[in-house]
């Protein structure tokens, strides 16, 4: 299979959507914005497929990143996210993944509200393991 971020062959990852033919390499789903979800279905979705925050809030301008203390996208994208819980929390996704490696998943929780009864499940789904 093509994979749909790089174009070369041999892509084994296919979109869980629905009806969706794209096919992706492991290494290139975080470059091409591919969500792999690390809980019981085990699913992966396509740019266009993967999940989103259900969280209407944006940045305010100068934002920044509470674990890197570096500037946010003015929006919300695939590197920029906040906590579902307090919606003021904001971080990159690198950096909550390093911080979801570091933590592990008993102590991985909002870095400013420290919630964990709806943030744990919210970066699962977001594909942050």
């Amino acid at each position: 299979q093509r994979c749909c971020v790089c174009g070369e062959t041999g892509a084994t990852i296919m979109c869980c959507e629905e009806d969706c033919d794209r096919w992706f390499h492991l290494p290139c789903a975080k470059e091409g914005g591919c969500v792999t979800q690390y809980i019981p279905n085990y699913s992966s979705y396509c740019p266009e497929h993967r999940p989103d925050l259900q969280v209407a809030v944006t940045p305010e301008p100068g934002a920044k990143c509470l674990i890197c203390m570096e500037t946010v996208d003015d929006r919300r994208s695939f590197g920029t996210m906040v906590c579902p819980a307090c919606k003021k929390a904001w971080f990159h996704r690198d950096c909550i993944q390093g911080q979801a490696l570091r933590a592990g998943l008993l102590c991985l929780h909002c870095p400013l509200c420290r919630d964990l009864k709806e943030f744990l499940p919210q970066m699962f789904i977001m594909g942050i393991r």
